[in-house]
């Protein structure tokens, strides 16, 4: 069974990316990892570094690193290098 990557693939690694979350967050990233491994196995999805985000509230802080799940990506967009 294939992981939905959501399109997210290694060439999007170093990459600047806005990240729109189901929770409604928005961030700036810098993709580190992109982990694509056989469901039902946790370790699905992204890593990477936050360059800014949209809500002050939010447990993420800049310059910070994180991972999150595939499943919990809306949508992403390529800013830049």
């Amino acid at each position: 069974m294939l992981v939905d990557t959501k399109g997210l693939r290694q060439e999007h690694v170093g990459k600047r990316l806005r990240v729109e979350l189901t929770s409604g967050k928005v961030d700036e990233i810098k993709l580190l990892d992109v982990t694509a491994c056989d469901p039902p196995q946790p370790c699905c999805g992204i890593m990477y570094t936050v360059l800014s985000a949209n809500q002050s509230a939010s447990n993420r802080t800049q310059g910070g690193t994180y991972w999150t799940a595939f499943g919990e990506i809306e949508t992403f967009r390529v800013l830049g290098d």
